[in-house]
């Protein structure tokens, strides 16, 4: 009787320190602040145009993961219509370079480049390719831990529009 109320509380303990560990590892905003105020180049922004992206110290990303930037529709330039999935966003505009978050939640990005959508000569998209930006179809950077689950921690930027290339003198 004794043995079995002994492995009985053994067991108990064992299905307790996994669901620890596996709460441990779910994606949720560190300190479940809210998100940060994203800071980009002031526009209107031209078709392969370098831009700077910023966020200050913060408890809402996790320090040290790093941080995805991608380009995503956002038909109307609506909070409303902000993307939910990926499956609205272009996995061609990532960032080239590693973003590390900061020990206080902050980050930078210096040089990320604006494309019209679908782009044939830069990124090899038909015309059918989507999402669509350009200069009336609206876009945000979607600015994350993890494109892929959008339930990780993210942050839209403004909308904003992607006119044509600027003529070289």
């Amino acid at each position: 009787m004794m043995a079995s109320r002994v492995f009985r509380c053994v067991r108990m303990l064992t299905f307790v320190a996994t669901a620890a560990s596996v709460l441990v590892v779910m994606p949720e905003a560190a300190g479940a602040a809210s998100p940060p105020k994203v800071t980009i180049t002031k526009g209107p922004y031209h078709d392969l145009e370098t831009i700077k992206i910023s966020v200050g110290s913060n408890h809402y990303f996790k320090k040290y993961l790093h941080i995805n930037i991608l380009e995503c529709a956002d038909p109307g330039g609506k909070k409303r219509n902000l993307p939910t999935s990926v499956a609205t966003c272009d996995g061609n505009t990532i960032q080239g370079n590693t973003v590390l978050i900061a020990s206080n939640g902050s980050f930078s990005e210096q040089s990320y480049e604006v494309f019209t959508l679908p782009n044939l000569s830069e990124l090899g998209e038909g015309p059918t390719v989507q999402p669509v930006c350009n200069a009336k179809k609206a876009c945000v950077l979607y600015i994350g831990e993890n494109q892929v689950d959008f339930n990780w921690p993210k942050e839209f930027s403004r909308p904003f529009y992607v006119l044509s290339a600027r003529k070289k003198s």
